[in-house]
């Protein structure tokens, strides 16, 4: 029997031909070295230009359009050149800021960064720093206001939990009850965003996944990382974001939260209704992450993303979607 062909949901490329393709896309001090650093969502690859060290990410095939990189290699630029500390995405010879590239699963693009040195927030979270990381976070929206791009990429919560649901439903079909709870759920939040009024959640370009290994801190100085999730977005629920991914990981101190709001609003100060708005975008964010999960899981698996079991996620959607009184 002759070995049937498969297709590939997720290629890892080769290092040696990809140090290839960077050096002669950019100008970097000779020698060239790449070799892979980490694959998950999207693979990075450890680049060192002579005594120089860049950051070089490939996303994956199909998960990121080519508009979404533009944007997003486009607005790291501008908060670089506006002083808020980012990877700034370096050019090519051709003044490009990414390069489009073929895998066997289809088109893929690549961009290099700038090293961000030092250790993620989550390593080390004093609450001092958590204020820190609040108030540059608040100085980023104030500052992204100004940020025009010739596409803007809108973050279509509602939307995602839509098309999503499918895939969530398919991955909790052996659990009883799950696939009815998570279709009302998905019903009654993406209702509840689709009606907010934009005087009481006001948008603007975001972050879209920040949590604390997405800071580096250095001798005390801050780079946020991975706007992979960039795009045109309700404010508070970047902040919703943070605070859910530190109950997510677990063992964080409560004080931490408390002390990024505090230094948020220390820069960009929150209306009473845009607070009161919180525990809707913190719900939103659990039930995204799970269904973006099971979109994902079969070209990053399990052990990328998933670290509570689907038990823990049924409980806790079921505590804090309950809560909001929107069922």
């Amino acid at each position: 029997m002759a070995a049937k062909v498969l297709p590939i949901a997720h290629s890892i490329l080769d290092s040696p031909a990809l140090r290839d393709l960077i050096a002669g896309a950019y100008d970097l001090p000779q020698p060239v070295h790449c070799e892979l650093l980490t694959r998950g969502m999207n693979d990075v690859y450890l680049i060192r230009g002579g005594e120089t060290t860049y950051a070089s990410r490939v996303w994956r095939s199909g998960f990121r359009s080519e508009a979404d990189v533009a944007y997003e290699t486009a607005f790291l630029n501008f908060l670089d050149d506006a002083g808020i500390p980012v990877p700034a995405a370096l050019p090519t010879r051709d003044g490009a800021l990414y390069v489009p590239l073929r895998a066997p699963e289809g088109a893929r693009y690549l961009s290099l960064f700038r090293w961000a040195a030092g250790a993620p927030f989550a390593d080390n979270p004093y609450p001092e720093t958590a204020h820190r990381l609040g108030a540059l976070f608040g100085r980023l929206h104030v500052t992204a206001k100004k940020f025009a791009p010739k596409e803007v990429r809108q973050v279509d919560s509602s939307g995602q939990l839509r098309r999503g649901l499918p895939d969530l439903q398919r991955m909790v079909a052996h659990r009883a009850g799950d696939s009815a709870w998570y279709a009302r759920a998905v019903d009654a939040i993406a209702n509840a965003l689709k009606r907010l009024p934009e005087a009481d959640a006001p948008k603007g370009p975001s972050h879209g996944d920040f949590h604390s290994f997405n800071a580096f801190i250095d001798n005390g100085e801050i780079v946020l990382l991975d706007f992979d999730n960039c795009g045109v977005d309700h404010w508070a629920a970047e902040i919703s974001s943070f605070t859910w991914a530190n109950d997510y990981i677990g063992g964080v101190d409560d004080a931490i939260n408390q002390s990024f709001v505090a230094g948020y609003e220390s820069t960009r100060p929150m209306s009473a209704a845009e607070r009161a708005l919180m525990p809707l975008f913190y719900a939103a964010k659990e039930l995204r992450f799970l269904i973006g999960f099971a979109g994902n899981v079969n070209a990053v698996g399990h052990t990328t993303l998933l670290n509570p079991d689907l038990d823990w996620f049924g409980e806790r959607t079921r505590r804090h979607i309950g809560a909001l009184g929107i069922l």
